[in-house]
């Protein structure tokens, strides 16, 4: 009988996935009993992860066919929701993360290694995920907050808004409306997101995906001298734009869109007269924005605020 492609998340990626996270957990010193509440398992299983050789499962999940680059970005990305979210969102995530790939044929070879009565046309699971923006960026917000975060939110607030693939109107990205704030030191949004939440934000998407459509995602920060060394300590590269005097929405769009490049992690606006200078920091997605925020929020506070 075949064997369910949906088997391999229990029989490989969910045990392997417990382990490298159990480690990632020990490193920022938390005792084997918060790992165990955090992962939903007993404390004597921690210890028997923490004793394991992480490269025989790093080496499981290659063979799965994904890359150690974005095993280390799924497990940051996890740390983070297991740390701020709720149990729905950590498997919200891993639901995301595995069909995703699934979808995408990424675990074919092995399943067909695995099985040999699977068809060598098979493609079955290109249908088995459908992107939800809506989710994802819900997820995000989960893993925004951060304490480190809320030393970035500029005086007129943070957004971070999502594109649909081929956007084309405000009406196709979804952002905050209210923007995001700080509350007793989290960063809080100030209502659930919307699709046209953010004129500002969504043009600057809309200029910059004109160009290149891979790049759907952005989140706006503040800008001083110390958030330029933080972006060269992380070697993030980034391009400085103005400063510009009274700009509205579409001068400032035209102007990061100009300048915007494969590669590109930031761009810095330098404002002007009447428009506050922000780091716009962007990324395929919103969980990929919002794991470069915490990391430039991190560094901030690790060099900064001594």
């Amino acid at each position: 009988m075949l064997k369910s492609p949906l088997s391999l998340i229990d029989d490989i990626f969910i045990p392997s996935i417990r382990v490298l996270e159990a480690k990632r957990l020990r490193e920022l010193h938390m005792s084997q009993t918060k790992i165990a509440s955090l992962l939903g398992v007993s404390q004597p299983a921690v210890k028997q992860y923490l004793d394991e050789d992480e490269n025989i499962y790093y080496r499981r999940l290659q063979n799965l066919g994904l890359t150690k680059e974005e095993l280390d970005d799924f497990l940051e990305k996890l740390t983070q929701l297991l740390i701020n979210g709720e149990p729905k969102q950590v498997m919200q995530y891993i639901s995301v993360f595995f069909l995703s790939n699934l979808s995408r044929l990424k675990f074919c070879k092995f399943h067909k290694m695995m099985d040999t009565e699977i068809p060598t046309d098979c493609d079955i699971c290109k249908g088995l995920y459908k992107e939800n923006e809506e989710e994802m960026i819900e997820l995000a917000l989960y893993m925004l907050q951060n304490e480190s975060v809320a030393l970035l939110i500029p005086e007129v607030l943070s957004n971070i808004a999502f594109a649909k693939s081929n956007a084309k109107s405000i009406e196709d990205v979804i952002a905050i409306p209210g923007r995001i704030t700080k509350i007793r030191g989290i960063p809080t949004p100030a209502s659930k997101p919307m699709w046209g939440g953010s004129r500002h934000l969504a043009k600057v998407l809309l200029a910059v995906i004109a160009k290149y459509p891979s790049i759907r995602s952005v989140m706006n920060i503040k800008f001083d001298s110390n958030v330029e060394v933080v972006l060269k300590l992380l070697n993030y590269k980034y391009k400085k734009v103005g400063p510009q005097d009274n700009a509205d929405d579409d001068k400032i769009s035209q102007l990061i869109s100009s300048v915007f490049e494969e590669g590109i992690d930031a761009i810095i606006h330098l404002g002007g007269n009447g428009v506050e200078p922000n780091t716009y920091v962007f990324g395929r997605d919103p969980l990929d924005v919002v794991k470069k925020v915490i990391n430039i929020g991190v560094k901030y506070r690790e060099t900064f605020s001594r």
